[in-house]
């Protein structure tokens, strides 16, 4: 009986000391020029990107940050229609105050009445995370980088990584 609660014990223990669960989306940004030149990294905990909202492939994002230094990252939105299209794309974000703040776009989509600024993105889907990759230029001249990684925690059929 002793040995049992001595293995009850253990268990409980050792159950409690797991390490952190790792971010559902991590943001890293770029800006090669600009008023908020510089790089911003953040995550969350909670999902921020939904796969497949317009078809097989494509990747939609919405990550907001509004616990984070008010002069960073504070919101990003990105759509990708198709990874089969890389130049056909929208990608949108805030630095600072939300109202007052730095807003910085690149729209390439087909559809969009007006274009502004131009790039490419790549999508990398695996078994448990999406990384997509943003290079490009807004209208406004300022060059840029940014990565967003969607952790899937159960994983996804049919994929390597």
């Amino acid at each position: 009986m002793r040995t049992g609660r001595a293995v009850l014990g253990l268990c409980l223990v050792l159950g409690g000391c797991r390490e952190a669960p790792a971010p559902a989306t991590r943001v890293a940004v770029r800006l090669d020029g600009g008023p908020a030149a510089g790089s911003y990294e953040s995550s969350a905990s909670r999902p921020a990107c939904v796969l497949a909202p317009a078809g097989p492939g494509s990747v939609a994002v919405q990550y907001t940050d509004w616990t984070g230094p008010k002069h960073g990252l504070r919101s990003l939105s990105l759509v990708v229609p198709s990874p089969a299209r890389p130049t056909d794309f929208y990608l949108g974000m805030v630095f600072g105050d939300f109202f007052a703040g730095q807003v910085l776009e690149i729209d390439t989509r087909a559809t969009t009445p007006v274009p502004r600024g131009h790039g490419q993105v790549a999508v990398l889907q695996g078994r448990r995370t999406t990384t997509v990759t943003v290079t490009g230029e807004t209208d406004s001249a300022v060059p840029l980088t940014a990565t967003i990684t969607c952790l899937h925690p159960n994983g996804m059929e049919g994929t390597d990584s």
